[in-house]
């Protein structure tokens, strides 16, 4: 079961607010501050796209060592363990396309986007940390299922609007597979809310 997306994912971020940027306190007689628009990806910037894919993933890994390290769920350990599989692959397959295109993935080289949406994604990753042990499991694969779908609403986008065709091709290979695990964490989340039927006690047999 591949798992790309991370390569998600996480990506589309077509809702994600700029967390980044703190909120300044009003004073009197002022207007209240506005909040912060959502920060879109310009889906026809192949070197945007790009850089917020391999965000994306790089996301993806670090909420799979959270699950490796807290949850004691043997099938969301196996989910994660193949999904760390994929992200590693599509790792080095966004490298290898940054490479060719001169796309520096560097810090210091994201576009502001790019940037906005490293910040929410590493806010969002220390409000998982954060949870407790009740809660980890169901905030954790739902970050996934998040993550996978943001991914795949992007790659719609990119794939609508973006004429590259290195990009168009790396997008068609990792289509299947994100939103293969996008389903498998979808059963993930339905069998743990699924309540477990109580057994009823079985009943005497009459003597005769």
């Amino acid at each position: 079961m591949s798992v790309f997306s991370k390569i998600c994912a996480g990506l589309l971020i077509s809702s994600l607010s700029m967390a980044a940027q703190a909120a300044q306190p009003g004073t009197e007689g002022q207007s209240p501050a506005q909040e912060p628009g959502p920060v879109t990806v310009e889906v026809t910037n192949a070197t945007e796209v790009i850089q917020v894919l391999h965000i994306g993933v790089e996301s993806e890994m670090k909420i799979i060592d959270l699950i490796s390290q807290r949850s004691p769920d043997a099938e969301l350990q196996q989910f994660v363990e193949e999904l760390s599989q994929d992200v590693t692959m599509v790792t080095q397959k966004l490298e290898e396309l940054a490479a060719s295109k001169s796309v520096s993935l560097a810090p210091e080289a994201l576009t502001e986007t790019a940037k906005m949406i490293e910040a929410q994604m590493l806010l969002d990753i220390q409000t998982l940390s954060e949870k407790s042990d009740e809660e980890f499991r169901a905030a954790a694969i739902q970050a996934l299922i998040t993550n996978h779908e943001k991914a795949l609403g992007l790659y719609t986008q990119v794939e609508q609007a973006n004429a590259d065709a290195e990009l168009i091709a790396a997008i068609g290979e990792f289509r299947p597979v994100t939103q293969e695990n996008l389903e498998s964490a979808q059963q993930l989340q339905q069998g743990a809310s699924e309540p477990t039927q109580p057994q009823q006690p079985s009943q005497p047999i009459p003597v005769e």
